[in-house]
């Protein structure tokens, strides 16, 4: 999994996982607003916290039994706040990096209307995904597992895992949760393994077309929608992907939010509601029109 990196998600935005991770000892690492905090990834971890993190879940043992032995974490933060995770095998050099994660923290101020017309609306804080890909260097393109739109390499299989440590993140620095807006389809379908829209009627409208085109892979309905080849039957027109705020709560009070009646209602509303369907040979004839004149990796 490695999409092409866009501008900053921080630009563009101006069920919980089950972990128990009281075995994870970081009691000795304090906050802190020396220059040292400062180097720390979300000024907390050191490269052996995060490597610890990752050896509990077992992130560690999956990409050993890959074939990936010996395993080096490094983390930086840039001027701009955005901190770094990477993890390569053998030595640090582009081609042996298998992780690249890179994440900052926000705070998100959703607009009144997702919310009842009384009360007050805090804002929540979050961990934002500004970019996550995952490759494997050892491995080429398939036709069991082809190419997606904006994929440099073919993956790891290592989704949930990085979704446990985030989850483990953003629990220790006491965030609500954490956040990402998918450039692609694919990946907001990956995403909706565990992520919701923050927006209900996104949230609906995504499940629909899971729904209602489970028949199909995850790369046909992704060159579905750049094809302009799934259509909304209730308005006759093709589907259109508009890339929204993604969530992974971590709080009781971000969870609130998604249990409230007003979500699920209108979520509910949207999921019965849309109809959707995929012209298929339309779309193998215009994806074969399109890669004759670019990478898939740069669409």
């Amino acid at each position: 999994m490695a999409l092409k990196p866009k501008a900053s998600k921080r630009e563009s935005l101006r069920g919980s996982l089950k972990f128990d991770d009281s075995d994870v000892d970081l009691s000795h690492r304090v906050d802190s607003f020396s220059d040292i905090s400062k180097k720390l990834f979300l000024k907390r971890f050191k490269e052996e916290d995060l490597y610890s993190i990752m050896e509990k879940i077992g992130l560690v043992k999956h990409l050993k039994n890959m074939g990936f032995k010996s395993l080096i974490t490094e983390i930086d933060v840039d001027d701009a706040g955005i901190n770094y995770l990477k993890l390569y095998w053998d030595e640090k050099t582009h081609a042996k990096q298998l992780i690249d994660l890179r994440v900052s923290e926000l705070t998100f101020s959703p607009d009144r209307k997702y919310f009842p017309q009384s009360g007050k609306i805090l804002p929540y804080n979050m961990v934002m995904i500004e970019w996550l890909s995952a490759k494997n260097p050892m491995k080429e393109f398939d036709g069991h597992r082809p190419q997606l739109p904006g994929q440099a390499n073919p993956g790891l299989g290592v989704l949930r895992f990085c979704f446990r440590v985030l989850y483990i993140i953003a629990k220790l620095v006491f965030k609500d949760g954490f956040i990402d807006i998918p450039n692609h389809m694919h990946g907001a379908i990956m995403y909706s393994k565990k992520f919701k829209f923050f927006d209900p009627i996104h949230e609906g409208i995504i499940r629909a077309i899971i729904r209602d085109l489970e028949g199909y892979s995850l790369s046909d309905i992704s060159w579905g929608i750049l094809t302009e080849t799934i259509m909304d039957l209730e308005k006759n027109k093709p589907v259109a992907y508009a890339p929204g705020p993604q969530i992974h709560y971590v709080s009781r009070r971000m969870k609130k939010y998604f249990k409230s009646k007003k979500y699920i209602n209108t979520y509910k509303f949207y999921y019965k509601k849309k109809k959707y369907n995929i012209d298929y040979e339309e779309m193998i004839k215009r994806k074969e029109a399109i890669i004759q004149f670019k990478e898939i990796e740069d669409l």
